[in-house]
């Protein structure tokens, strides 16, 4: 009963609410084993706190208000910058406003943002997502992390760096993931995960790198007197 969620998929919905009734159903069988007594378990009446809707549209304290929030962790849709429909990047550029790139930027982005407002209310909350690594590549990092940090103040505390996502669905999501744990206050020990490795970080920047926060911008324009390019390498 201390799990709240957000589901836009009426059938998830009630796959996640069966999931929690049946966890907690062998709970109180190993409780009645202990405590050698029965528990009234039925009818079906706890764990209603998953809400069906558009976790981008929704008022997440109205789910679950902030200061009784703990932690954030979710899997968001794994849906790239180019693959978002008209309505997907409508919400991201709703969310993080018109800035340069806004309507550029992975649909998760948008999941970033919503935790980061949550944190504002309460700033011990901590949060954490599986997420498509190229928020941490390219011409994205500026805009996404440099919004969260001038708004927000957010931190990295510990990241998983780019691994291919799997699982037993026999149709596998071909995507490459990051994990990346934040929170408003900066802990001392970080910690970078990568192919079976962990090391300690002195701090964690944008690009998962144990360094300093430094954000390169994307250009219109040359640095120098050259012509102007106008592709990179399109085969």
């Amino acid at each position: 009963n201390q799990f709240y969620g957000i589901e836009i998929n009426d059938f998830a919905v009630s796959v996640a609410k069966t999931a929690l009734w049946i966890a907690e159903e062998q709970m109180m069988e190993a409780t009645q084993e202990i405590l050698l007594r029965e528990f009234d378990f039925l009818p079906l009446k706890s764990n209603s706190n998953i809400r069906e809707g558009n976790a981008l549209r929704m008022d997440w304290g109205e789910v679950l208000p902030a200061e009784r929030c703990s932690y954030i962790i979710g899997n968001p849709p794994f849906v790239g910058a180019s693959m978002c429909a008209a309505s997907q990047k409508q919400e991201i550029v709703d969310l993080f406003g018109k800035i340069k790139l806004s309507n550029s930027l992975d649909y998760v982005s948008g999941w970033y943002y919503k935790a980061a407002e949550m944190m504002l209310a309460n700033a011990a909350i901590k949060a954490a997502f599986v997420s498509t690594n190229s928020i941490t590549q390219g011409e994205q990092v500026y805009p996404i992390w440099n919004t969260l940090r001038s708004r927000f103040g957010i931190h990295i505390d510990f990241a998983h760096r780019t691994f291919r996502w799997d699982s037993e669905a026999s149709l596998k999501a071909h995507v490459h993931c990051v994990i990346i744990g934040f929170a408003k206050f900066s802990r001392s020990n970080k910690y970078l995960y990568d192919n079976g490795r962990t090391t300690v970080a002195e701090n964690i920047n944008r690009y998962l790198m144990d360094g300093d926060n430094i954000l390169v911008r994307s250009r219109n324009k040359p640095l120098c007197d050259i012509p102007k390019m106008i592709y990179g390498n399109k085969p």
